[in-house]
């Protein structure tokens, strides 16, 4: 049975952004807003084949050379799900939707699709983030929330000295949640900025915020020019066990969280 997409309003609509009545397909994206899309990676094996079926080439390259079915599942319908995502906001088929590639590898609409709409795709564990926004560079990132006995190492070697003594400063019970917190706002921004590993994570701080209702953070750092940016970063709380980050260029983002869901057609 054939299966389509429909877009449902998140429950967890952070305070400050835009809600609106759920429509049959997402709303356009205005200029001066963001819209992350929540979307489980377990599907039945039919929407599994339908999204295989709608990857490009080189994508399904990609996920042939996982050596766990399970990864190669999640990396189709994380993918597919892009797809689907971009086709409705183009009105364009999902199979034909084309990518071109930046110097780091950061995937962006063909300029046959105009260059209006920017988008990012994080997966973690059973769900993905998918990060749409207008006429400005976005990066998402997702995490599942679980113990790490090495965070602290790992803090040392990837945070900024502000951000590891705000860590060590709080409760021992608390600090795996701030690590991850304040790990995906950097992962968040470096695919924002779209500069890959080149980017040390130790080279800017972010808050170690773990609630969205205590508001977004500001990042101000130089572009590729020397001039100085500003770029606003979400914490985002998708589902339980998870936490996430969205990063956008600008500020003043009306931001609104939606639900990916397949239903029979």
């Amino acid at each position: 049975m054939a299966t389509a997409p429909t877009a449902t309003e998140s429950a967890t609509i952070e305070p400050g952004t835009t809600r609106a009545p759920t429509p049959a397909g997402p709303p356009r994206i205005a200029s001066g807003e963001a819209h992350v899309w929540c979307a489980g990676l377990d599907v039945p094996a039919e929407t599994l084949a339908r999204l295989h079926a709608i990857l490009g080439v080189d994508e399904r390259d990609r996920c042939a050379r996982f050596r766990f079915q399970r990864d190669r599942r999640r990396f189709i319908v994380a993918h597919g799900v892009l797809r689907d995502l971009l086709g409705l906001h183009l009105h364009a088929r999902p199979g034909r939707i084309r990518y071109e590639y930046r110097a780091f590898g950061r995937p962006e609409l063909h300029p046959r699709f105009g260059g209006r709409l920017r988008f990012n795709l994080s997966h973690s564990g059973d769900l993905a983030l998918v990060a749409i926004a207008a006429e400005s560079d976005v990066g998402v990132d997702v995490e599942y929330c679980r113990s790490h006995s090495d965070y602290a190492e790992i803090a040392r070697q990837h945070f900024s000295a502000t951000e590891v003594d705000q860590l060590n400063a709080l409760p021992e019970p608390l600090r795996a949640e701030a690590f991850l917190a304040c790990w995906t706002k950097k992962e968040a921004y470096v695919k924002a900025r779209g500069r890959g590993l080149a980017m040390p994570l130790n080279g800017f701080t972010v808050p170690l915020t773990t609630d969205p209702a205590q508001g977004p953070a500001t990042v101000v750092a130089p572009n590729d020019t020397g001039r100085a940016v500003r770029w606003t970063i979400h914490t985002l709380r998708p589902a339980p066990g998870f936490i996430g980050a969205l990063a956008v260029q600008g500020g003043g983002w009306r931001l609104s969280q939606w639900q990916w869901r397949m239903q029979a057609s």
